[in-house]
């Protein structure tokens, strides 16, 4: 096989330190999933994410090895040829050996149980930040490269990470409250003074409910008032339409029955008109008759 190029190199180089990460944490997880027995859902994740590690340990590894170079978990290595395999295995113990010490230092470093569990979500979390960062500066490098096939696998590997580190920033909230329970007394979670302010703010707040209580009956009675009055003289707007519509009506019947008068006086009197008038052509006509007569 050709020797890498230097485009090759550099990839091989960024590739190594992911890979020496990713080789340290197999053995720090195992330690960490030991200590994180009492917390279940904790362990669980934890034993996922091991075997996430193993696989990405495996990929990156294959991924070397297409560009030309070999897998080496020395730290900062600048490409394959950079140490010996005698000199690369060596560094590969001793990487392992040291992580294989923190744990049980980890295991004792905290002022108790709860604290010593804290301390490594704590720490987790920050591995998960460096391994992220990697990956990034992997994904970075490839795109710029050329490289889809290691682009990818970097975008791959970044996610698992970063939802292993949302996960675990869940948990430290959580853990948190467990060192308060197990190491401060009750009487002591509370700053001096805390419960004064806090009776003093339950005064307040009654007595601004009791003002807002108030303030809202006096607004409601107002309110009451007002449609009330409204009422009343909408009442006094109907009554006096309705004495207006009773004055037209009885004007209009006034009228009609004027009219009526009139017109049954004037019939009246044409009428004694015409029987006046038939009586005095009764009596010329008797006269004639009788003038006739003597005659």
């Amino acid at each position: 096989m050709a020797d890498p190029t230097a485009r090759e190199l550099k990839l091989i180089q960024y590739l190594n330190e992911a890979y020496g990460k990713e080789k340290q944490l197999e053995t720090t997880l195992q330690a960490q999933i030991k200590l994180a027995k009492p917390e279940k859902t904790l362990e669980k994740r934890l034993k996922d994410h091991y075997k996430e590690t193993k696989a990405q340990s495996k990929n990156i590894e294959r991924r070397i090895k297409a560009l030309g170079g070999k897998a080496d978990a020395g730290p900062d290595l600048p490409g394959p040829d950079a140490v010996s395999g005698a000199v690369g295995g060596v560094t590969n113990v001793a990487n392992k050996a040291l992580a294989a010490a923190k744990g049980p230092v980890q295991a004792l470093r905290g002022t108790g149980p709860e604290d010593n569990l804290l301390r490594n979500v704590r720490d987790a979390y920050w591995n998960e930040a460096e391994e992220i960062a990697h990956y990034n500066v992997i994904e970075s490098a490839a795109n710029a490269l050329d490289d889809k096939e290691t682009a990818q696998l970097a975008k791959d590997h970044r996610r698992q990470e970063e939802r292993m580190q949302k996960f675990l920033e869940g948990q430290i909230d959580k853990l948190v409250k467990s060192v308060v329970r197990a190491e401060i007394p009750a009487k002591e979670r509370k700053a001096p003074g805390s419960t004064t302010r806090s009776s003093s703010s339950r005064s307040s707040s009654r007595s601004r409910a009791s003002s807002g209580t108030s303030t809202s009956r006096s607004t409601s009675s107002g309110s009451t008032a007002k449609k009330a009055a409204s009422t009343t003289k909408k009442a006094a707007s109907s009554t006096r339409k309705a004495a207006s519509t009773t004055r037209k009506a009885a004007s209009a019947g006034t009228k009609k029955a004027a009219t009526t008068a009139r017109r049954s006086s004037a019939a009246s009197r044409s009428s004694r008109a015409k029987s006046s008038g038939g009586s005095s052509n009764g009596a010329s006509t008797s006269s004639s008759s009788s003038s006739a007569s003597k005659s």
